[in-house]
């Protein structure tokens, strides 16, 4: 009998991972297909919370995704204007910031050598390049530009995904009525996190536009894009948002302006990160640093750039779905940061 049942189990095993690599790879042959579909998913779970809210001012299904739709249209088109102008002027005069770059470069070599702090035959440039720093910069919007070729196709799916999602509740409810509260509850945490993480991304983008303008420092609307769009990376985007900027501070400014540079991003992330963010959003959806460093691994090898952007938002919502049922709670757990643990209860040791 315990055999058959260690049979069964290595089967299942095999049978599964075997399953997993299968979509992995599949998934990775089909990465034109995937990542509109799972960004549509992504702007679908932001725009669910504006919609609900219209439905529940008993506005029609219909008139209340017209709104959304005019909503998502009217700020992409004005987020374009402004970084289209940006991305250009920043793409023209991106020679000259390497240019500059490697002059720096070459001057503080020349210095180290000087007081004896590295050898003659060592180049700084030859173990890190700045100049190519602005470049991943601008590859990063460039690539949102391509996908953003799939624009219509993107929000069409969209409209479909809010309004079979009110018909599949219906349906959920007459075919399993018992799982309808926990598929509800994965659905409002989802929606929680999304647009708590939209708002705080917004915020921190805006005033880092607003900063880098006081400032100085060129096409400042660019880089409060770029804070933007890697807030959404836990731990690490914000570091990695910050270098371009902070270099061309550097470069362009000098060194005064490059330390008020960094000191903003620094107080900026610490305020709405560490103290705005926390608060609205709520501890029990925190990731481990090393969930979040595997993740962005796994979907940026899986799926290039825009994987590792919305590597954070599908692991939070692979972690929901645990957190919300009984049978893989020890899984979200495992997933979570160290406020998952002080929420737990004490056991009392019985002498």
């Amino acid at each position: 009998m315990d055999t058959k049942k260690t049979t069964d189990f290595g089967l299942k095993f095999w049978v599964v991972s075997a399953s997993i690599v299968i979509v992995i790879a599949g998934m990775k042959a089909a990465e034109s297909i995937v990542i509109p579909l799972l960004l549509s998913l992504l702007i679908a779970s932001i725009c669910y919370a504006p919609f609900t809210w219209l439905q529940k001012k008993k506005i029609p299904d219909i008139l209340a995704i017209l709104i959304v739709l005019i909503g998502i249209l009217a700020i992409s088109f004005l987020v374009g204007a402004m970084l289209g102008t940006s991305v250009s002027g920043f793409e023209e005069k991106a020679p000259f910031y390497e240019q500059k770059f490697t002059a720096y470069w070459s001057d503080l070599n020349q210095w180290f050598e000087a007081n004896n702090l590295i050898g003659k035959d060592v180049n700084l440039r030859d173990k890190i390049n700045p100049g190519s720093i602005i470049s991943i910069a601008g590859g990063v919007f460039t690539g949102f530009g391509n996908l953003m070729s799939n624009f219509f196709i993107i929000i069409f799916i969209v409209i479909f995904m809010l309004l079979e999602l009110s018909s599949m509740l219906k349906k959920i409810a007459i075919i399993k009525p018992d799982s309808l509260p926990k598929i509800e509850e994965i659905i409002q945490k989802q929606n929680r996190y999304f647009s708590t993480k939209t708002f705080v991304s917004l915020l921190t983008g805006i005033v880092i536009s607003v900063i880098l303008a006081i400032i100085g420092v060129d096409f400042p609307i660019l880089w409060g894009a770029l804070a933007f769009i890697l807030n959404f990376v836990p731990n690490i985007g914000s570091i990695i948002a910050a270098i371009p900027a902070c270099l061309l501070a550097l470069v362009e400014l000098g060194p005064i302006s490059a330390i008020f540079t960094i000191a903003a991003y620094l107080l900026v992330n610490t305020l709405i990160g560490n103290f705005l963010e926390p608060k609205m959003m709520g501890k029990n959806l925190g990731l481990s640093a090393l969930i979040i460093f595997l993740s962005l691994i796994f979907w940026g090898w899986v799926l290039g750039l825009v994987g590792m952007l919305l590597a954070t938002p599908l692991t939070i919502t692979i972690k929901i779905v645990f957190d919300s049922m009984e049978s893989t709670k020890h899984l979200g757990l495992m997933m979570g940061d160290d406020s998952a643990i002080t929420e737990l209860p004490v056991k009392k040791q019985h002498g």
